[in-house]
C-alpha cells in the first residue's frame, strides 16, 4: 500500500512539472498577436451581435475553419468583451495544451504497460512523453497565437487516448465524442478520424461485440455531427459544402517552400532527435498488442502529414499545420524506444530513462536554437500590429462612418475593431467572387472592377519597403506585397478616385512624407522581420485627381 502512494505520488509530482515546464516554455510567447485569429472573432462577434456566423452583413460566407473556436470565442466575448478576447483564445490554447501532453502521457502509459520489462514503471515513464512535448519550442509558441491548434491537438489526442481505453477494456468509451469535435475544429478533423479508424480496423477491434459496438457508435456520432455540420455550412452560407478558404487556396499557394520541403523540414527540425524510424519499432515489438495498438495513432500522424501535400504548406512560423499531431509523434517514438529497450529485461528501465534523458537533452537544445528566433518574431509582429494596424483601426473608427467599406489585406485585427464597418478581403478568404476566381492564393486573377464598382471608402495597401528608413535615394524599393494589390493599384480608377497628390509638408515625419508622395491619408509601419511592412491608407474622393498614379511607384 505504501509503495503504490509512493509511485502515485511520484507520477504526480512529475505531471506538475512537465505542466510547469509547459507554462514556463510558453511565457516567451504570450505577447504574441496573430492577425488571422481576429478573423474568428469577427464572425464569434457577429454572432454575439446577432448578426449571424457573417463576416459582413448580408454576405454569407463561411471564411473561418474553426467552427468549434468560433463557437467557444463568441461565448468568451459575451462574457468578458472585446478587450479580452485575445487573452480568453489563448487560455482556450494553453488549457487545451495541457489536456493534449496529459492526454498524450495517459495513451503512452497505457502502452507501455504491455511491456513486460516496463509495465510497473509505465506511469511515471509516460511523462518523458509529455515532456517532450512540453518543451518544444514550436508546440509552445503555436499555444498562444489565438488561434485553434491546440484546441485540435487535444481533440485528437483524447480522440486517441479513449480508442485505447475502448480496446484495452473492452467497452464503449466515447471516442467518438472527441473525434466529432476535432472535425468541428479543422476541416481536417474528419479526415484523420477516418485514418484512426482505419488503424482501429486493423487492430481487429471488430472481433469482439464491444469491439464492433464501439467502432459503429463512434462511425455513427462522427458521421452525424459532420452531417449535421455540412447542412447547417449548406443553409447558412448559400448552397456550399466546404469554407470559403478553400475556394481561395484552392489554386495553391506560392510560398517559399513545398509540400515536401515543408514535411522535410518539420521532421529534421521539430523531430530531429526523435527520428521517424522510433515510431515503427513497436511494429517489432514482441507484443502483438504493441505490434497492432499504436496503428491508429500512427495513421493519424501519417494522414496528417499526407494533407500537407494536399493542402500545401503554410506561412506560419512554427510548423502550425503539423502541430496538432506532435504529441501523438511523441508517443509513437516514446514508446518506440520502450519497445527497444524492453528487449534488454533487467535494464529496461535504465535504458528507456537513458534514451529519453538524452532525446530531451537533444531537444532542449534545438529549443534553444529556435527560442532566439520564434521569441524575435512574436516581439516583432507584436509591435507591428500595435504599432501599425491597432492605430489604422481607430483611425477607420474615428473618421469613419458606419456601413462604409474597407478594402484591404490584413483584415482580422481591423476588421474585429471596425465591427459595424463592411470589410471587403482583397484576398478572397471572406469574399466568394474573389475566391472563386482563377489563380493560387494571394495572385487570383478577378476583374479591378470588382472591388472599384465597391468604392470602398477606405483602401488599405500593404507595402513591401526596405528595412530600415525610407529616403528619395531607397523609395523606389517600395513594391506591393501581393499581386493583387499591385493590380489594383495601378489601375487608373486608383488614381482617379484615391490619390490625394500635395506638397510635401514642411517638417513632415518620415510616414508623413511617405503619404505626401503617394497621395495616401496616412502611413503606418508595421515592422516585420528582415523587412518593412507598411499600411498605406487611402480614402474615396469623388474629384479627379489632377495626374494619374505613377505605375512604377510600385513593382
Amino acid at each position: 500500500m505504501q509503495r503504490n502512494t509512493y509511485k502515485l505520488w511520484v507520477v504526480l509530482a512529475l505531471g506538475l512539472v512537465v505542466l510547469g515546464g509547459y507554462l514556463v516554455a510558453i511565457a516567451p510567447y504570450w505577447p504574441q498577436i496573430n492577425d488571422d485569429a481576429f478573423i474568428t472573432f469577427r464572425y464569434s462577434k457577429f454572432l454575439t451581435l446577432g448578426r449571424g456566423p457573417y463576416f459582413n452583413v448580408g454576405e454569407h460566407v463561411e471564411g473561418y475553419t474553426n467552427f468549434l473556436m468560433m463557437l467557444l470565442m463568441a461565448g468568451g466575448i459575451a462574457l468578458f468583451g472585446d478587450n479580452n478576447v485575445l487573452l480568453v483564445a489563448k487560455l482556450i490554447n494553453v488549457a487545451a495544451g495541457i489536456a493534449a501532453i496529459v492526454a498524450c502521457w495517459a495513451l503512452t502509459a497505457r502502452w507501455l504497460r504491455k511491456l513486460d520489462g516496463l509495465r510497473e514503471h509505465a506511469d511515471w515513464l509516460a511523462w518523458a512523453a509529455g515532456g517532450l512535448v512540453a518543451i518544444n519550442s514550436a508546440y509552445a509558441l503555436n499555444s498562444t497565437t489565438g488561434l485553434e491548434t491546440t484546441l485540435f491537438s487535444a481533440t485528437l489526442l483524447i480522440g486517441l487516448w479513449l480508442v485505447q481505453c475502448a480496446i484495452d477494456e473492452q467497452r464503449y468509451s466515447f471516442a467518438g465524442v472527441a473525434f466529432a469535435l476535432a472535425a468541428l475544429t479543422r476541416p481536417e478533423g474528419a479526415m484523420l478520424f477516418a485514418a484512426a479508424y482505419a488503424g482501429r480496423l486493423l487492430t481487429f477491434e471488430w472481433r469482439t461485440r464491444p469491439g464492433r459496438r464501439a467502432l459503429l457508435l463512434d462511425a455513427l456520432i462522427v458521421g452525424v455531427v459532420v452531417l449535421v455540420h455540412l447542412a447547417f455550412r449548406y443553409t447558412l452560407y448559400d448552397g456550399e459544402f466546404v469554407p470559403n478558404t478553400y475556394f481561395a487556396k484552392a489554386g495553391g499557394f506560392r510560398w517559399r517552400i513545398t509540400a515536401g520541403e515543408y514535411v522535410w523540414m518539420f521532421m529534421l527540425a521539430i523531430m530531429a532527435v526523435l527520428p521517424l524510424v522510433l515510431t515503427l519499432v513497436p511494429l517489432t515489438a514482441r507484443k502483438p498488442a504493441v505490434r497492432l495498438q499504436i496503428l491508429p495513432a500512427l495513421f493519424v500522424c501519417l494522414a496528417s502529414m499526407g494533407g500537407i501535400f494536399l493542402a500545401g504548406a503554410g506561412w506560419m512560423p512554427g510548423f502550425r499545420l503539423l502541430m496538432p499531431a506532435v504529441p501523438a509523434w511523441t508517443a509513437l517514438i516514446v514508446c518506440g524506444i520502450a519497445a527497444v529497450c524492453d528487449r534488454m529485461r533487467n535494464n529496461a528501465v535504465v535504458a528507456t530513462v537513458a534514451t529519453v534523458l538524452a532525446l530531451v537533452a537533444g531537444l532542449l537544445w534545438w529549443t534553444d536554437m529556435t527560442w532566439t528566433g520564434y521569441k524575435s518574431y512574436v516581439d516583432i509582429r507584436g509591435a507591428g500590429y500595435r504599432a501599425a494596424h491597432i492605430p489604422l483601426a481607430d483611425w477607420i473608427n474615428e473618421t469613419g462612418q458606419p456601413g462604409d467599406t474597407i478594402a484591404l489585406m490584413d483584415i482580422g485585427i481591423v476588421g474585429f475593431k471596425c465591427i459595424d464597418f463592411n470589410v471587403l478581403d482583397i484576398t478572397g478568404l471572406t469574399d466568394r467572387t474573389i475566391a472563386k476566381s482563377p489563380g493560387g492564393f494571394l495572385t487570383k486573377e478577378f476583374d479591378p472592377a470588382y472591388v472599384y464598382d465597391r468604392q470602398p471608402e477606405f483602401f488599405i495597401l500593404t507595402i513591401k519597403a526596405p528595412p530600415g528608413p525610407i529616403t528619395p535615394e531607397n523609395v523606389g524599393e517600395l513594391f506591393a506585397w501581393t499581386e493583387i494589390e499591385h493590380r489594383l493599384f495601378t489601375r487608373p480608377e486608383f488614381a482617379a478616385h484615391y490619390v490625394r497628390r500635395r506638397e510635401s509638408r514642411a517638417g513632415a515625419s518620415e510616414l508623413e512624407w511617405l503619404a505626401d508622395v503617394f497621395g495616401a491619408e496616412r502611413v503606418y509601419r508595421h515592422n516585420y522581420p528582415g523587412k518593412g511592412y507598411l499600411l498605406f491608407a487611402y480614402r474615396w474622393h469623388h474629384a479627379p485627381a489632377s495626374q494619374p498614379a505613377d505605375e512604377d511607384r510600385t513593382q
